[in-house]
């Protein structure tokens, strides 16, 4: 097995986008349906350790003018060929538990096995896909049975820079 196959699994996001994001508030909470919110954000993506490290910079204000900032962490394991991915932000404590995933024909799937959620088993998955040149989506779901299905409850429409 090639130990550098999946090394450039993210290279398409290196440089500096705008992001079209839709979230659904209350994603956690299963009873309230909660509303979709429309805001802009900039992401900038830069390679660290020879390209097995990736950090994300991203800044984006939500429709009731709170300032979201966070830092996206990318790192690759060159013997499993999985990235983990973890995110920290200015408004929820540390939570360095990642996401563990890998591209298949052009599509990436990242999964936080099971967490727990108000006593509720949870799982997390994170998609990539629509890569180009100069686009790519991001979409965040959580799973309350298993995985059986998926409640999409953030999408990233995100355009390079020019």
């Amino acid at each position: 097995m090639d130990q550098r196959a999946g090394l450039h699994d993210f290279d398409f996001f290196y440089g500096s986008w705008i992001t079209q994001n839709k979230r659904r508030t209350n994603a956690l909470y299963r009873n309230q349906e909660g509303v979709w919110q429309e805001f802009i954000s900039t992401v900038t993506c830069i390679p660290y350790l020879d390209g097995r490290a990736n950090i994300d910079h991203f800044e984006g204000t939500l429709p009731d003018g709170e300032v979201r900032k966070g830092l996206g962490l990318r790192s690759f394991d060159e013997a499993t060929q999985l990235w983990s991915i973890m995110w920290l932000d200015n408004r929820n404590p540390p939570d360095l538990s990642a996401v563990v995933g890998k591209f298949t024909d052009g599509i990436g799937l990242f999964y936080q096995e099971m967490e727990t959620f108000d006593g509720v088993p949870m799982r997390v998955r994170f998609l990539w896909d629509n890569i180009t040149e100069n686009t790519a989506r991001w979409q965040q779901a959580f799973s309350f049975d298993g995985g059986a299905t998926w409640d999409t409850n953030w999408i990233a429409e995100h355009t390079r820079k020019a």
